[in-house]
């Protein structure tokens, strides 16, 4: 038996790339479907992308936002000045459409390999991932951003249960993700192997309630309202040829997401200071 145990998975931080590929696609096409509402006015706010695109790959933008910003309002107020043309309008407009280039960029990151690191354990310490129950969103976005790292010698509970590995470290439970069967059944033989002393297996019905919870938390939050959204864009925008009609259900799903995890993140609050 090994002294340490290390499992990799491919390419596990594209996930996050991915939901975030398709974050900034939903946005942008809501800047696509409005430069066909009024494209003479529209002109402005793509040359302004156009710009920040080619300026973008002169210097990083991002370690000079706030100037960045600065002349974005100008260059705004100078427009609706000279033009005539709505100052909210060109603003929100530049920014739906600026979501083009976060496709862009989430594009060519997925097309790199890589490796991630998902377990690692010896004598010492051990890492995994294991977000809680409340940061489901954050690990969809960025998985490998849940990395924690603990001491071996404070674990109080090791076991396989029927979603997946269980370990207790110092009255924490922590479910570490992206574990297979074979890796539980390697990383449980690393204990018995080493003749670690462990209490007994923790009781785990409150556990799978949580868990359940969060698992409704996801059909409400998500299901529902994208369910909702697609149902509109078919029937009410005709398949999407009726091209308002589908940006305000995209747009209204988008806000109902925001709305429900706002109300979800209230009740967890209440249901924890009772």
């Amino acid at each position: 038996m090994k002294n340490s145990i290390q499992i990799e998975r491919k390419n596990l931080g594209k996930k996050g790339t991915y939901a975030t590929a398709i974050m900034f696609g939903l946005i942008s096409l809501l800047g696509f479907f409005s430069v066909f509402w009024d494209w003479k006015s529209s002109i402005a706010p793509v040359v302004c992308v156009i710009v920040t695109y080619f300026l973008n790959r002169r210097i990083m933008i991002l370690e000079h936002l706030k100037w960045f910003f600065f002349g974005l309002i100008l260059v705004g107020l100078l427009l609706s000045w000279g033009i005539q043309l709505s100052f909210w309008v060109f603003i929100l407009q530049f920014l739906a459409l600026t979501c083009f280039l976060g496709v862009i960029s989430s594009v060519n990151t997925i097309r790199d390999d890589r490796r991630d690191i998902i377990f690692s354990m010896n004598a010492d310490h051990f890492s995994c991932l294991c977000p809680g129950n409340n940061d489901y969103k954050g690990y969809a976005l960025n998985p490998m951003g849940y990395k924690k790292y603990f001491m071996t010698k404070d674990i109080d509970s090791i076991q396989q249960d029927r979603s997946g590995l269980l370990i207790v470290v110092k009255g924490e439970i922590l479910r570490p993700r992206e574990l297979r069967a074979s890796e539980i059944a390697q990383i449980l033989a690393y204990f018995n192997a080493k003749d670690i002393e462990l209490i007994a297996a923790i009781p785990s019905p409150h556990i799978y309630r949580e868990e359940r919870e969060l698992a409704w938390v996801k059909i409400l939050v998500f299901g529902i309202p994208c369910a909702l959204g697609g149902l509109s864009i078919y029937f009410l925008g005709n398949n999407g040829r009726n091209i308002v009609v589908s940006a305000i259900s995209i747009l209204l799903t988008i806000l109902l997401v925001l709305l429900l995890l706002k109300l979800v993140n209230i009740w967890k609050r209440g249901s924890l200071n009772k």
